[in-house]
């Protein structure tokens, strides 16, 4: 009942202002009523289950009635208010609210100490109107990784006073699925507390994409992403304490825009905080940044002593562009940051009852101790929590009896949840939560947001010249030994960039790279029969692709089609669990990840289509090729005879047969696309292509196929496709050449409308006939190579569905003398070389027009071109120290052609800088927590432990902090780091000592609570003797005389009198460790 008479303070004080009996009337219908007292921002009209059915919480199952997965999987169209009738710690399954909208999620009326949601997420998609207030969601250590609580595309949200923590993703994340059209919108974090996000990730989370406000929330013990953001954030009020490697995470590597204003906030360095001196990081030209009025203390020394450094609290090599003026978005109640900072640690999270995980992080804020985690029970793990018993509530509506009575209310009419007796708009429901909740917030803040009348910021729209419509670009052909023409649809966002990702590779072997847009995933096991064969390489950025036909592809010969599959994907794609066989074979990498091998087997002349991934996080499946036949020779002959005729709609195709073939491929070109590729199979000598279209020139050749393989392919034939009946296209004007060198020759016209391509005719005699030497879709063309020192004329013509034009007017160039082949370069040398950019550079060769730069790392068998100069130096900024090193080579570019290439020159990846300021940052009973600052050039840091004279590497770290959890109690050890890349490793950091156990516990925890006062008075002293006592007797031996004082250590605790000399949480935190040190000890 303690929450009950809690809330009759409010009552008392609400009471006296209202009347006592008023007829009961329907809640107003204001489109602008705010969620409720005190909501503030974006999200701040959020209506949540406002007038509609009330659902009682009253199990601890997983599923079933009453449980909340049942709450929030059962909400319907009719809106819902979720109450609780139970409290303490709920263990949930994942809970997927897809599709959702109107939802309260009243966490304050959970009797006792409230509830705390553990064990798996909860997950908003496509969600709207929903209020969430006053819960704990503490994910907790588990086999996967998850957030404590997610949103995706939802709109119209409110979190207020409420706590994430211990998410092994993310502990909070709101984004949009789709940046380029995002959904989210109108959404506030408010008041809440983000915390311990568990190492090796260990994130806040990503708040990204659009329209967010969060204000007046603390951040503490997260590595990253405190918070990543995007689209357009309102950032106020709120405490960043004890970031490790990126605190506030403007934009990050991404070209999607943002526009935050970043106003009030205070910003508290802490043991972990490896850039102290930065609030604001990894920022870009695409993110916009008003700064204004926030302070940084960077020092570490324990007190509060921050400073506004202005756009110096941005990261130097990666800052966000400053605006000057606020972006207009709905006002939020905007306090000096000194202010805000003592009512967010006075009144963010689930503040009711603060359980002692919120307890701890607070004072570890304030006197800025603590330390990231990566396990929830390195800091006492889910804490008991007080259950009580719900007031009584007949009528199920939400409101007890007691509180219904003295509002004039009937304790057994549940339609009166949805009256108004107030006059106020809210609810009687609504009246009665909002009490509830009245003390979580500062006296005298203000409960309603500041008018706001000014024009909400509109990103503006990118002013780019509207490109004309034209057909995209044809991809280069991907062609194979057995794989021709493979095709990549990719529908997802940058599915372009994806598809030109993807390629065909002979030779599997480990040590290749795995995908084309990843430079750092190679095998590592392939199985031996598959070493060699033909594969393609995928794309990792295409697995959000949803194409039913992502991959298409026809076979030159028999083959097993062999599909890898990331094995951490449970759920696989049904085009290839139906079609494909398991192999139980594998493919895996150095990430590492397992590729699963299914198999297929297909005839020479299949046209294979492979489907999406079926995960959009995983990798993306790559494909192997293997022929079946080789022993059979292919067909020796090539196709010939072959003549094409002109249908109604199609091309007829026929050509002579050839001995031994079992089938033919049909490969086309055209004047849209001159790339020759394989379209078809044929099973006879003829052919009918009705894909063909008007206005477009199409050249075809046939090649024979069996089991064995392929013939050469045909002679060509060429036909152009048109209707007679329509009229034919106007001839090019203003035919002009634009530049002549020695074997090139540009020319340019004037486009004509409905032109499908233009013909380009050349002569070295006007008097002469003009010889047609290309097609091209666009109004311009480059002949090359022509002969120096020559006379040419050009004339060009237009071809549309109606056939071709005339000619366009003659012009003639003569090309200049030949030159020769660029002299290969020389004196190529290393220049500044660090662990992120290698510079090179060379001498000037003569007649050269650019320079191509090629590259092999050390890992790596072929050189592959990386860039182009038109310079004599370069500097390569794509290294990685995952690297041993890079050989460069270098070639001159003239009209020409290419020189050789140059010697090479080999570069050794520099190790990486020594790690200092290594410290212990937590001691368990079998646990050290370490962390250090690492000076760059690393992609990872081993950790070196010595105990009784021997020196173990534990593994290694990816982030500045690591715990050691093979620890023994009692033991001392030392431990050191090594920075380390694929060079080696850096010389040792410094070193420190620490002996884990229930002694070091208590004792760090007696030394912190000293220095924070939790701890005073005669007791602190007698609990140190105690426990030295303790640890006496352990040394000699003897457990039952330490077990004797460990008690009495426990008793000093506990004693009345110690209670004005030690803090609760101090109580709390010493009692738990001792009481579990006493059962070791029984044990």
């Amino acid at each position: 009942m303690r929450r009950f008479f809690h809330f009759m303070l409010c009552f008392v004080i609400c009471f006296s202002i209202l009347p006592m009996f008023s007829p009961m009337v329907n809640a107003a219908e204001e489109t602008e009523l705010l969620a409720f007292p005190g909501a503030e921002g974006f999200g701040q009209y959020a209506e949540g289950g406002r007038g509609g059915e009330v659902y009682h919480v009253t199990s601890y199952d997983l599923k079933g009635p009453g449980t909340f997965h049942d709450a929030l999987t059962t909400a319907s169209d009719t809106p819902r208010t979720i109450v609780f009738d139970i409290s303490g710690n709920i263990t949930i399954p994942q809970i997927i609210v897809r599709n959702k909208s109107n939802i309260t999620i009243a966490g304050q009326t959970a009797p006792g100490d409230g509830v705390t949601i553990r064990g798996n997420n909860v997950r908003f998609i496509d969600s709207s109107d929903i209020i969430i207030r006053h819960m704990r969601f503490r994910l907790g250590k588990n086999d996967f990784q998850d957030d404590a609580l997610y949103f995706e595309d939802s709109q119209n949200v409110i979190i207020d006073h409420s706590s994430f923590s211990w998410g092994t993703d993310e502990n909070l994340s709101i984004l949009s699925k789709n940046y380029n059209n995002p959904r989210s919108k109108n959404i506030t974090v408010q008041w809440s507390i983000i915390s311990e996000g568990l190492l090796t990730h260990s994130m806040g989370g990503l708040i990204e994409m659009n329209t967010i406000t969060m204000h007046h929330n603390l951040y503490a013990h997260n590595n990253d992403r405190n918070p990543k953001t995007k689209g357009q954030i309102d950032f106020v009020n709120n405490v960043v304490y004890n970031w490790g490697q990126f605190p506030y995470v403007a934009g990050g590597e991404s070209g999607t825009k943002g526009y935050g204003n970043v106003v009030g906030n205070y910003f508290v360095a802490g043991v972990n905080s490896g850039n102290p001196e930065y609030a604001v990081v990894r920022g870009n030209e695409n993110y916009s940044l008003f700064l204004d009025n926030n302070r940084i203390d960077s020092n570490k020394n324990g007190i509060l002593d921050g400073t506004d450094t202005g756009t110096d609290m941005m990261e130097v090599e990666r800052p966000s562009v400053i605006v000057d003026d606020r972006f207009e978005y709905p006002l939020t109640n905007t306090e000096e940051p000194e202010e805000a900072y003592d009512h967010v640690l006075g009144y963010a999270g689930s503040s009711l009852v603060r359980d002692s995980v919120d307890q701890r992080v607070i004072h570890e804020v304030r006197n800025q101790t603590g330390a990231i985690i990566g396990d929830e029970n390195d800091v006492g793990g889910f804490p008991e929590l007080e259950k009580g018993t719900a007031p009584e509530d007949t009528d199920q509506d939400g409101m007890p009896d007691e509180w219904e009575l003295a509002k004039g209310l009937d304790p057994n009419n549940p339609e009166d949840r949805n009256g108004d007796n107030s006059g106020n708009g809210y609810t009687n429901l609504e009246d009665y939560l909002n009490e509830l909740a009245a003390l979580a917030f500062p006296e005298n803040y203000p409960m309603e947001p500041p008018s706001w009348s000014g024009d909400p910021f509109v990103p503006p729209e990118e002013e780019t010249d509207p490109e004309p419509e034209t057909d995209p670009e044809p991809l280069p052909v991907m062609d194979g030994e057995v794989p021709k023409n493979v095709v990549i649809n990719d529908n997802s966002s940058g599915g372009s960039i994806n598809a030109s990702n993807w390629s065909v590779q002979d030779n599997l072997q480990v040590g290749d790279l795995v995908a084309g847009d990843r430079d750092s995933y190679r095998f590592t096991t392939i199985p031996d029969e598959l070493l060699g064969v033909e594969w393609i390489r995928s794309a990792v950025n295409s697995r959000s692709a949803t194409s039913e036909d992502l991959v298409s592809f026809y076979l030159a010969a028999d083959a097993n089609v062999y599909v890898a599959h990331d094995s951490r994907v449970s759920s696989k794609p049904e085009w290839l669990s139906s079609d494909y066989e398991d192999t139980g074979q594998t493919i895996e990498d150095d990430q590492p990840v397992t590729f699963e091998l299914y198999k297929k087997h297909y005839p020479a002349g299949s046209f294979v289509v492979m489907g999406p991934n079926n995960n959009s996080s995983r990798m993306n499946y790559f494909v192997l090729i293997q022929p079946t036949n080789q022993e059979e020779e292919p067909p020796t002959e090539s196709p010939v005879e072959l003549e094409a005729e002109i249908g109604n709609d199609e091309v007829s195709l026929n050509w002579s047969s050839v001995d031994g073939a079992e089938g033919y491929l049909v490969y086309r070109s055209s004047s849209k696309d001159p790339s020759l590729r394989a379209i078809a199979k044929s099973e006879a000598n003829n052919y009918q292509d009705d894909t063909v279209e008007l206005g477009v020139t199409y050249q075809y050749k046939i090649s024979a196929i069996n089991a064995g393989g392929e013939s050469e392919l045909s002679e060509l034939t060429e036909v152009f496709f048109y209707d007679p009946n329509e009229p034919a296209p106007a001839a090019p004007t203003d035919l002009t050449i634009t530049e002549t060198k020695s074997i090139t020759v540009e020319l340019e016209w004037q486009p004509v409308e409905d032109a499908m391509s233009y013909g380009i005719f050349r002569s070295t005699d006007p008097d002469e006939d003009f010889t047609k030497v290309a097609n091209t879709t666009k109004p311009s063309y480059t002949d090359k190579p022509v002969d120096p020192s020559t006379t040419y004329y050009y004339k060009v013509s237009t071809t549309s569905i109606g056939g071709e034009s005339d000619m366009s007017n003659e012009v003639s160039t003569t090309t200049e003398e030949a030159i020769s082949l660029p002299e290969v370069p020389k004196g190529l040398s290393a220049g500044d070389i660090t662990t992120s950019t290698f510079e090179i550079q060379w001498e000037s060769v003569d007649d050269v027009e650019s320079y191509d730069i090629y590259r092999k790392a050390n890992e790596e068998n072929e050189y592959r071109k990386i860039a182009s100069a038109d310079t004599t130096t370069y500097q390569d900024e794509s290294v990685s120290n995952s690297r041993t090193g890079y050989s460069y080579k270098i070639l001159a570019v003239n009209e020409m052609g290419e020189s050789d290439l140059s010697e090479e020159l080999n570069i050794d990846m520099p190790l990486p800088e020594t790690p200092s300021d290594l410290k212990v940052t937590l001691a368990g009973k079998d646990f050290v927590g370490l962390a250090w600052t690492s000076r760059g050039g690393a992609n990872q840091y081993n950790i070196y432990r010595e105990a009784d004279g021997e020196v173990e590497n534990l593994g290694y770290a990816k982030v500045d902090a690591y715990y050691d959890r093979a620890a023994e109690p009692g033991v001392t050890y030392t431990y050191y780091i090594k920075a380390a890349n694929a060079s080696g490793e850096s010389e040792k950091s410094n070193s420190v000592e620490v002996t884990p156990g229930y002694i070091t516990v208590l004792t760090n925890y007696m030394q912190e609570y000293k220095q924070t006062g939790d701890l005073t008075g005669a007791v602190e002293s007698q609990l140190t003797n105690t426990l030295k006592q303790v640890e006496h007797h352990l040394d000699k031996g003897s457990t039952e005389e330490a077990t004797k004082f460990l008690s009495k250590y426990i008793d000093q605790l506990n004693k009345e009198m110690a209670e004005e000399n030690i803090s609760p949480l101090a109580s709390a935190l010493l009692n738990h460790y001792a009481e579990s040190f006493m059962q070791e000890l029984n044990n």
